[in-house]
């Protein structure tokens, strides 16, 4: 039942209690409807406002962020389809990934190649069986570098958005109704002023492979940790919210728990918005806008000295990080973009 038509219920019941409905009665009744559908579309009118001011709340924005969001069309990664996968799926097994994760990490690292859009959902359950310490830490790399190449370039095409509705401001003129209605909602997510173009392109920004790559690795134990099996959790974010893994040996008097996720992508752009977003990282973001107003290129040894306080550990864990993008050479993979062909999730 409508609104509409509950009100016209509840208006009758109210004159039927002083006596039978005349001809008047029913006349006021149809009045109250009219006025009711007006009020409805004078509160729509207010909610997608026509003018230069961005007036819809942040649920509106919520609602509508599906349709605003990215600029290029949104593909299998985060397609209706993936909607009956399970949130904790085993996943292929290791034989199964490295036949489709055939592409050569040389080649890329070279230039003479591009990763392809494989994207997985979860971890191989077997991983931790691969006994071969290189073909297991080869294959680690392969899984995640796509999802992180994917969450950098939808970051990009943000970014990209931002510094043309930035040009369109510069020269006098007026975003479309759409871009307004994003830019609120970005400036919401980011908890900045609402058109503060400046402080959204602080916080719009990839995050460069190498680092991503490490702390990975370091966070899922090469991806066989029970919150990367269980969770889908490659980067160990903590949250206070039920229903997420609760670290075994946790003290009594502690709460957190370790975020889980559906997929796996989902966990590595909960770790973009994290570094993005929390207040904790702002010397990483102020570092990374600083090398591009420099024009020099985003160092992952250099960005990982910023991020101090993502582990108790402090620097031991900063120096950890350092280490394994050093020894595996990861910055090499900085450079690595993602095919053109079509995507799959596996």
């Amino acid at each position: 039942m409508t609104r509409n038509a509950v009100q016209d219920v509840r208006t009758k019941k109210l004159l039927s209690a002083f006596g039978p409905t005349t001809g008047f009665q029913r006349f006021v009744l149809g009045l109250i409807g009219g006025l009711v559908t007006v009020t409805v579309g004078a509160v729509a009118a207010l909610l997608m406002p026509s003018g230069s001011a961005t007036r819809a709340p942040r649920a509106s924005l919520e609602m509508l962020a599906s349709i605003v969001i990215d600029s290029m069309p949104v593909m299998s990664v985060e397609s209706v389809s993936l909607s009956g996968v399970s949130a904790l799926s085993t996943g292929p097994g290791v034989s199964q990934l490295a036949a489709k994760l055939s592409y050569d990490l040389d080649a890329v690292i070279d230039g003479a190649s591009s990763v392809p859009r494989i994207f997985l959902t979860s971890m191989p359950h077997d991983l931790n069986e691969v006994q071969e310490t290189s073909e297991r830490k080869a294959l680690f790399f392969k899984s995640v570098l796509p999802l992180v190449l994917q969450v950098n370039e939808k970051l990009r095409a943000k970014r990209a958005r931002l510094l043309a509705l930035d040009q369109i401001m510069r020269d006098g003129g007026k975003p479309k109704a759409a871009d307004r209605l994003w830019l609120a909602m970005m400036s919401d997510r980011y908890g900045v002023d609402r058109d503060d173009i400046a402080s959204l392109l602080n916080h719009v920004d990839i995050v460069p492979p190498s680092m991503a790559l490490a702390q990975a690795a370091a966070e899922s134990g090469w991806g066989t940790s029970r919150f990367a099996r269980e969770g889908n959790a490659l980067f160990g974010q903590w949250t206070f919210a039920e229903g997420n893994l609760v670290p075994e040996g946790r003290d009594d008097d502690k709460a957190h728990m370790i975020k889980k996720f559906n997929r796996l992508i989902d966990s590595v752009r909960g770790y973009a918005l994290n570094l993005n977003s929390n207040r904790a990282y702002q010397e990483f973001r102020d570092l990374r806008a600083d090398l591009r107003r420099k024009g020099k290129s985003l160092d992952g040894r250099a960005l990982v000295g910023k991020i101090y306080r993502y582990s108790e550990r402090g620097v031991d864990y900063v120096n950890e990080i350092r280490s394994l993008i050093s020894f595996n050479k990861l910055d090499r993979l900085d450079g690595a973009h993602l095919s053109g062909g079509s995507e799959q999730d596996v």
